[in-house]
């Protein structure tokens, strides 16, 4: 029992990297959206240890959509990755590329609009600029 809570702490500990950098991208969002959409002009859902974030940079001047089943727009493009992969490709320590290729990324829908993400990850950073 013991080694199951130590996992579950764990597991809330990792998930909260890839949120805090979604809530990141979400402030972005609120400064600078519409160079972000003009960037990327498509719908992107991650699917991160099993939770859905649907990144809207095809509207307005972009929305954030947490939780599963989320009332958004259809995605143009989903991407699949661990929670750790997430933080690596928003550090621009990993590319899209080559984690897709490792297996670490899986993308279906519009493998392109994959490509694009690296700029926008980059906006999610603390203290981007």
């Amino acid at each position: 029992h013991h080694y199951h809570y130590y996992y579950c702490s764990l597991r809330t500990h990792t998930m909260s990297a890839s949120k805090e950098l979604l809530k990141g991208l979400e402030q972005a969002l609120e400064k600078k959206g519409d160079e972000l959409v003009s960037k990327f002009k498509g719908v992107a859902l991650f699917k991160i240890d099993g939770e859905e974030f649907l990144l809207d940079l095809k509207n307005g001047s972009g929305k954030m959509y947490f939780g599963s089943g989320a009332s958004g727009p259809k995605p143009d493009v989903t991407l699949t990755m661990s929670d750790d992969t997430f933080v690596k490709l928003a550090a621009g320590k990993i590319q899209p590329q080559m984690a897709f290729i490792q297996g670490k990324l899986k993308i279906s829908g519009n493998i392109a609009l994959s490509m694009k993400l690296t700029p926008v990850l980059k906006a999610a950073q603390p203290g981007a600029k």
